[in-house]
């Protein structure tokens, strides 16, 4: 229930961020979502969102991390990762392509972030990673209150926790005692505007957009509440790009959910017996709309549900001479069921 809660969060939050660059007046005279860049190595970079600012002569760059590891090698190499968005980039929706210079914001959780800053002050000496204690680097942290009774109240803090942009109009707001607040209206709200980031999500939330959102799209009414019905990968996927619309930055189009995400979120559905599977049909699925019904909230019984299985999978002995099957690493191919099976 954390790693969907915490992905949800960080869609509220890049919607937030857009939210702040672009409301009256605008901080940002351009924001895109996912744009391509081009560093200086010559690799083409992806950040979670970017902005131009001050006639589009200076940007930002924001990475936003719904999760970072507990290994410190494995954090470690994520925030040297972080290097390939410092160094000058072309292809900015400028006349040129090109701004004076940008700023680099890494976006972390309030649980993550006193981790991810002290492996930053220990590799900030390194040569290639001075710009990680120089102006135009920050680590924005965030958390979203709670009430006493444990029932989620949206009201969104976004704190400046470490280094410094060069931006003053977005250091002012930062500065206030306790951070920025955005209230539940205005997260209501943007919530609905992003579903995914650019990062893989944990597969329950992929599994719950769909059970939400993609598989009701399917339903005829004439059929009646609980029907089955045999939807392909690629029927999924489409009807999702649509529910789920590609941003265009630079002449370009990224889409919000990725195939494999849906392919993994129907392969561990199936192995959770939440849907079906027609014989001789690998691409199709056989599913029940509504899909999971329950009287606790979705979430929380499909969270349930999966970490039961994965407490099953880890406990399953082995097969001489093969590891033990991980949990949400579906390698084998799912066994298949006919119709009057699934009944």
């Amino acid at each position: 229930m954390k790693a969907y809660r915490r992905y949800s969060d960080t869609v509220a939050v890049l919607s937030a961020i857009y939210y702040i660059l672009r409301k009256e007046p605008p901080i940002a005279d351009y924001v895109g979502i996912e744009p391509k860049l081009q560093n200086t190595y010559g690799h083409e970079v992806t950040p979670d969102l970017a902005a131009l600012c001050e006639a589009r002569k200076k940007g930002l760059i924001f990475e936003l991390k719904w999760s970072l590891p507990f290994s410190e090698e494995l954090l470690t190499n994520e925030i040297k990762d972080v290097e390939k968005y410092a160094v000058p980039c072309s292809k900015w929706k400028t006349s040129t392509g090109k701004v004076e210079y940008h700023d680099v914001i890494l976006v972390c959780n309030i649980e993550d972030v006193e981790r991810a800053v002290d492996v930053i002050k220990k590799i900030a000496g390194l040569p290639r990673f001075a710009f990680l204690i120089s102006d135009g680097f920050a680590v924005f942290s965030w958390t979203i209150s709670a009430t006493r009774g444990g029932e989620r109240k949206e009201h969104l803090v976004l704190m400046n926790t470490y280094g410094k942009t060069r931006n003053s109009i977005i250091e002012k707001m930062l500065e206030q005692p306790g951070g920025l607040i955005l209230p539940e209206g205005a997260l209501t709200y943007l919530r609905s505007t992003f579903s995914f980031i650019r990062e893989k999500p944990p597969v329950q939330y992929t599994i719950i957009e769909l059970i939400q959102h993609v598989f009701p799209q399917f339903q005829d009414p004439t059929r009646g509440s609980g029907a089955v019905y045999e939807i392909t990968t690629d029927m999924i996927y489409e009807k999702a790009k649509i529910l789920f619309p590609s941003w265009e930055d630079f002449d370009v189009q990224t889409v919000q959910i990725k195939r494999g995400w849906i392919s993994e979120a129907l392969g561990v559905m199936f192995a959770l017996n939440v849907i079906g599977k027609p014989v001789g049909k690998p691409d199709s699925w056989l599913i029940p709309i509504p899909t999971l019904r329950t009287r606790e909230p979705i979430q929380s019984a499909l969270c349930k549900r999966l970490a039961k299985f994965q407490l099953k999978m880890a406990r399953r002995p082995a097969r001489k001479g093969r590891p033990r099957i991980k949990p949400l690493r579906l390698t084998a191919h799912p066994r298949t069921k006919r119709l009057d099976d699934y009944f």
